[in-house]
């Protein structure tokens, strides 16, 4: 999770294993969900929010969501 204004490159740079919290995980990683927010302030409490769910249905269906 975490913010960008580029979903792709981010997908990118974590599955090249520049990235710190995902280069031990060893398999490519998969995109399986998004949002968008109108400004960059909001993504924080949305990103703590969903690191305490524990349903990768719930959270995934959260962010699938249009709004």
């Amino acid at each position: 999770m975490g913010s960008t204004q580029d979903v792709e490159k981010r997908l990118e740079r974590h599955n090249s294993g520049i990235v710190y919290s995902t280069k031990c995980i060893g398999f490519p990683l998969k995109l399986i969900a998004y949002r968008t927010f109108d400004s960059n302030a909001e993504s924080p409490a949305v990103e703590v929010m969903l690191k305490h769910w524990r349903n990768l249905a719930k959270a995934t269906a959260f962010l699938s969501e249009t709004i």
